[in-house]
């Protein structure tokens, strides 16, 4: 071996090698910024689901005071309140929809979860309704069927946010499609039009929750 090569061949393969663990470390860098990057939207959507349903029960408790026995002395001073309301509520009901939207496109959702997500829907939609009835949401008291399920609910799908979604690949668009079409379905609406009622949900699939009040 000439002395060139005595010199030249450990050269190389401590290049090789430095190279190897730069691009090892590398791959191992950009997968863990690429976690923590999901987690982060993860806690956000998270954050933002759990907003959402605090503008449902503020909006729920405005527009039953405004059904209530003094409500007209309320309308009197307010500028348009039932319209107010029903804006509310309506921008509460459209952001769920763009959160279930954007979560079937990140996950692969179970068929259990599917129905979670199902039911919710639905759930935000009763103020809504309630309002263009010109009817208060008569929840009023804990422990009233259709508000346990509304708290198991939301309690579950921001469980499910708050989980973290995985290393594997995401959803295929025909699964995402699949799946909010399935979310979307009107057989989570209240009965007669729905067959698995929203309100029925925790109870039909054993929500390790539906037991607590």
């Amino acid at each position: 071996m000439s002395f060139v090569s005595s010199i030249l061949i450990p050269l190389l393969t401590v290049a090789a090698t430095l190279g190897s663990g730069w691009f090892v470390t590398t791959r191992v860098t950009d997968h863990w910024d690429s976690v923590k990057k999901a987690r982060e939207m993860d806690l956000a959507a998270a954050q933002e689901f759990q907003q959402l349903y605090g503008e449902f029960v503020a909006v729920w408790k405005l527009w039953n005071i405004l059904k209530g026995r003094d409500g007209h002395k309320l309308r009197d001073q307010a500028e348009d309140p039932v319209w107010k309301c029903l804006e509310r509520a309506v921008s509460t009901e459209g952001a769920v929809e763009a959160l279930l939207a954007k979560l079937v496109a990140e996950r692969r959702l179970d068929p259990v979860q599917i129905e979670i997500l199902g039911a919710v829907r639905q759930a935000f939609k009763t103020l809504r309704r309630c309002i263009s009835a010109d009817e208060r949401l008569g929840w009023d008291y804990d422990s009233h069927p259709h508000y346990v399920s509304f708290k198991i609910l939301t309690t579950e799908t921001s469980v499910l946010l708050n989980t973290p979604r995985g290393t594997g690949p995401g959803p295929t668009s025909a699964e995402a499609a699949r799946a909010f079409r399935s979310i979307t379905e009107n057989r989570h609406e209240p009965r007669p039009l729905g067959t698995n009622p929203w309100y029925e949900a925790p109870g039909r699939l054993k929500l390790r929750s539906a037991g607590e009040g």
